[in-house]
């Protein structure tokens, strides 16, 4: 059974009007991966930095309790960079005389020093909050149900075979609704979630590429005629 509502039979104004709410979604999408880009990163090493769980795990807990800071992993980077400090600071008493009572900390990077002895527990918890999370969720679903019911729309008026259809609009629901739950896993399940992030992500690019290019086709190059 064929659709009552046929793209290549409609009046120059429909095509146009459809058109452009096409290339104004597709735009819309691409100022959002670029922002995400920007602001996140596209790999599953950055989504997990970004949002998964930063804060002390039980053991470190403890460890700060017990003895005031965590070991962290030793670096030649910050050694060298500590080194170069106190060089400043021996420069400095040596211009006054070698006077060691004038000899103070105040040129020296107090953060590097403090990231020595106290490791994760000075370097603070910067994990997202639960409720700038939800906030983003709530937004994200929205406009994504929107989008949904927009793009979804096109495929089902297209002249595609009933089964093909009911893929790639399962397809874009299952993406757009798994992109949003797989930054919540993220963040309070296991950051190897990220990797799920990126598989909706793209998926949902995919069916957007689909669709755009079907309906365009539909509109502007199938003849009338193979659809009488």
């Amino acid at each position: 059974m064929t659709n009552t509502i046929n793209f290549a039979r409609l009046s120059v104004s429909w095509k146009v009007l459809v058109t452009g709410f096409i290339i104004v979604l597709g735009s819309g999408y691409l100022a959002a991966v670029f922002n995400a880009a920007l602001s996140v990163g596209m790999n599953p090493q950055a989504i997990a930095d970004h949002y998964a769980d930063k804060s002390l795990s039980s053991a470190e807990a403890a460890a700060i309790a017990k003895q005031g800071f965590v070991e962290e992993e030793f670096s030649f980077d910050d050694e060298e960079d500590d080194m170069a400090d106190m060089s400043m600071v021996g420069m400095t008493a040596g211009m006054e005389g070698m006077d060691h009572s004038k000899m103070d900390m105040s040129g020296m990077d107090h953060s590097k020093m403090a990231g020595m002895g106290h490791g994760a527990g000075a370097s603070g918890d910067d994990t997202l909050p639960p409720q700038i999370l939800a906030q983003v969720s709530h937004v994200h679903l929205l406009s994504f149900s929107l989008l949904l019911l927009g793009m979804g729309g096109l495929v089902c008026l297209t002249q595609l075979t009933e089964t093909i259809k009911t893929v790639v609009v399962s397809l874009l629901f299952l993406s757009l609704w798994g992109d949003i739950i797989s930054l919540n896993l993220v963040r309070f399940v296991s950051g190897g979630f990220s990797y799920l992030t990126v598989a909706m992500g793209t998926t949902v690019g995919l069916c957007f590429a689909f669709i755009s290019f079907r309906v365009l086709w539909e509109l502007w190059l199938m003849r009338t005629e193979n659809n009488a």
